[in-house]
């Protein structure tokens, strides 16, 4: 089966009443029937011959709550729903010129049923799905040689063994609160979304094809050409689009992030979510350190209530240290790391954390004589084997006043071009109910 040449669909639909439902899974026989002619059908697990008047009878039955899983399949297509109490869920494979020849049609049907139900979608070459989202060295064996697999970025999996590290790769899934987030050819985002994503946010996202407001979501289109995903242009967009609605600072599965300057950052608080957003002299998105306009956005979800200021200027101290205590003159800031996942024990995460936090330019300078802290809690094991002269080595730039062990803690003294940094290696079980600025006193 030729991978390259296959459309992966998925589409999830929410909210669905009994009224609504026969409708919808009748519709769904029908154009996966125009789509291909299926010969085996699997209800709940069981595969069987294809049978269209024991198929019809058998959704004709459905009812809201219950739990159906049904497949349709050949050689070379499928398609699949799943229904789950209210909720319904949509998977389409789709030969290259099944789908050129029915996309108006097919585009229709699904844009009908996400304008009134839709929570997520996205369409999608079948080869970037399994490219950016297979980890298992094995199953890559599939689609790329082993040469092709020994080049990509590796970290080790919850039983120890080596896989490829997707998070470095634009097309990869991650799920942060009940979501799917992703970026691919075309990607639909529903009413779920908007508990992280202002509308107004995903309706200015910038330099990609399209960008439409069906229902309550909004669809994008990245690039024209699904099956050209390999084009340096088009994995550029799809990129910026991961890094504008900052997917890889929402959500990673390699402990320690993907070690790069956020396009925007977040801040949550029961329903209101705050963002701020980085961009250029021109308006368009760029990384952090090198800003000069700053978008911020409150939006409360509940409440519908939506702000946004755009300011000129610099980063300020609470850019790089969100916890100020004027009172005792300190500034922190604080990650929860995984080194046990990496290859090198977490040093290159915490080489970029470090410097992050003393390589930096504020205009605030009430705060050059504050105490600058950087708390990385890492779990109890990671103290067995932690890196401590290969992190000296790679940090030979910095002055280097103290080396401590101080109740399950580790403590480094840094100092770089007149910026000092106290960084603490704690356990993250000690800490766990406790608060973070309190710890640096026991």
């Amino acid at each position: 089966m030729d991978t390259k040449q296959r459309l992966y669909s998925l589409s999830q639909l929410h909210h669905l009443e009994q009224k609504d439902l026969q409708v919808l899974l009748t519709d769904w026989l029908i154009i996966s029937r125009l789509l291909f002619e299926p010969d085996e059908m699997v209800i709940n697990g069981l595969e069987q011959p294809f049978e269209q008047i024991k198929l019809q009878q058998l959704l004709a039955d459905c009812k809201i709550n219950e739990d159906v899983w049904v497949q349709l399949k050949n050689n070379n297509e499928e398609t699949s729903l799943h229904l789950l109490g209210d909720t319904l869920l949509e998977k389409s494979i789709l030969q290259k010129k099944t789908f050129e020849y029915w996309e108006i049609v097919y585009l229709d049907y699904l844009n009908q049923r996400l304008e009134r139900f839709g929570s997520f979608a996205y369409l999608r070459s079948y080869e970037e799905y399994l490219f950016h989202n297979t980890s298992d060295l094995s199953e890559r064996r599939t689609f790329e040689s082993a040469e092709e697999t020994h080049v990509l970025p590796k970290m080790k999996g919850l039983n120890g063994d080596l896989s490829v590290d997707c998070n470095n790769f634009p097309g990869y899934d991650v799920f942060y609160k009940g979501v799917c987030l992703t970026s691919c050819w075309r990607i639909f985002l529903g009413s779920p979304y908007q508990k992280i994503f202002a509308k107004p946010l995903l309706l200015e996202v910038q330099q990609i094809e399209s960008v439409t407001e069906i229902g309550e979501g909004v669809w994008f289109e990245l690039y024209k050409d699904p099956f050209q995903w390999k084009e340096a242009a088009n994995l550029k967009f799809q990129q910026l689009f991961r890094d504008q609605l900052g997917i890889s600072q929402l959500a990673y599965t390699n402990g320690v992030g993907i070690l790069k300057q956020p396009y925007i950052e977040f801040a949550f608080d029961d329903t209101l979510v705050q963002t701020v957003q980085y961009q250029n002299d021109q308006f368009q998105p760029i990384e952090k350190s090198q800003a000069t306009y700053f978008v911020t956005r409150t939006y409360d979800f509940l409440t519908k209530q939506y702000q946004v200021n755009r300011m000129k200027g610099g980063l300020n101290a609470l850019a790089y240290f969100p916890w100020i205590d004027d009172d005792s003159e300190r500034m922190m800031n604080y990650r929860v790391l995984y080194p046990e996942l990496t290859l090198d024990k977490g040093l290159s995460a915490f080489e970029y954390y470090i410097r992050n936090s003393i390589e930096y330019e504020i205009q605030d300078l009430r705060y050059q004589d504050y105490t600058a802290i950087l708390q990385l809690f890492i779990p109890k094991r990671a103290f067995l084997d932690f890196p401590t002269d290969e992190l000296k080595k790679i940090l030979k730039d910095m002055t280097i006043h103290q080396i401590s062990r101080k109740n399950d803690s580790l403590i480094f003294s840094l100092e770089k071009e007149g910026k000092h940094l106290m960084v603490y290696f704690i356990d993250q079980n000690k800490v766990a109910a406790k608060n973070r600025l309190d710890i640096l006193e026991n």
